[in-house]
C-alpha cells in the first residue's frame, strides 16, 4: 500500500518545501514499507540533481534517490562516510582518494537491472561527465551543470581515476580546502556507469537523467508530469 497525499491538502506546504502529512487512514503506516507519493506544482524536467540549481530534485528528492560519497552531520556539521567509508587528503589538499563501501547496490527498476554493486566506475564516470567538457557524456542533456559550473571545477580538477575497485583519486591543480564539502552536497550524488553504458548500447542516452537509478533508500515508481510523483522504499 502507498501513503497517498490529495493535491489540495498540500497547497500551502509546495512552495516551501515542508514535509508532507499522511492521510489519517494511513496514519500507523510505515513510510519505508509503504512508499509515498509527492505532489508537485509543475512538471519535472530530470530527476539529476547535478542538471538542476534548486528546487524539488535537489531539496527533496536527490537524497532518496541517490547518495554521495560524504554526507554532513546534520547536529555537528562535520564531514562523514557515505558511499565513502574513508578518505584522505594528499599534496596539502591538492589529492583526494576516498576508499568506497564494499556491497552498495544500484536500484532495480523496470528500466535496469543491475549486474553488479556499486565501484570506482561509478565514481570516475559520475565526476569525469561533469568535469571533463570532452567526456562522451558531458553534453548529454546539455553541457550545464549549474552548482560545479558555478564554483568553476571543470577548471579546477585536473583529473579523476580509479585506482582499483575500490578507490578513487581525485587530482586539483592547486590545493582546495573546500574541495570534500562540495561532495556531501546533493549536486555530487553518484550515478551508475553500468546504467549508462546500457543506455549507450541503445542510443538513449538521455534518459539517464529521466529514469533515475541511485544507490538511495528509495526509487522512482512513477511519475505523473504536472500531478504527482511515487517512490518506493527499496
Amino acid at each position: 500500500m502507498r501513503l497517498v497525499f490529495p493535491f489540495l491538502l498540500l497547497t500551502a506546504s509546495i512552495f516551501s518545501g515542508a514535509a508532507l502529512a499522511a492521510s489519517p487512514q494511513s496514519a500507523s503506516a510505515d513510510i519505508r514499507d509503504s512508499g509515498f507519493v509527492y505532489c508537485v506544482n509543475g512538471q519535472v524536467s530530470t530527476f539529476n540533481p547535478q542538471k538542476t540549481v534548486s528546487g524539488l530534485i535537489v531539496d527533496t528528492l536527490a537524497a532518496q534517490l541517490y547518495d554521495r560519497l560524504l554526507d554532513v552531520d546534520p547536529y555537528t556539521y562535520r564531514l562523514v562516510p557515505e558511499l565513502a567509508e574513508s578518505w584522505e587528503v594528499l599534496d596539502n589538499g591538492a589529492t583526494y582518494r576516498f576508499h568506497l563501501r564494499d556491497g552498495v547496490n544500484f536500484q532495480t527498476t523496470p528500466w535496469f537491472t543491475p549486474r553488479r554493486t556499486l565501484n570506482a566506475d561509478d565514481v570516475v564516470f559520475t565526476f569525469q561527465r561533469i568535469f571533463n567538457r570532452d567526456h562522451p557524456w558531458h553534453n548529454v542533456n546539455g553541457g550545464a551543470f549549474p552548482y560545479f559550473d558555478s564554483l568553476q571545477f571543470a577548471d579546477a580538477v585536473q583529473s579523476v581515476r580509479k585506482l582499483d575497485n575500490r578507490t578513487v583519486e581525485f587530482r586539483l591543480r592547486q590545493p582546495d580546502a573546500s574541495f570534500l564539502w562540495h561532495l556531501a552536497t546533493h549536486y555530487a550524488s553518484v550515478m551508475s556507469a553500468e546504467y549508462a553504458n546500457t543506455l549507450a548500447k541503445n542510443d538513449r542516452q538521455e534518459l539517464l537523467d529521466r529514469q533515475p537509478v541511485g544507490t538511495g533508500p528509495f526509487q522512482l515508481a512513477e511519475y505523473r508530469a504536472g500531478q504527482y510523483l511515487s517512490l518506493i522504499h527499496i
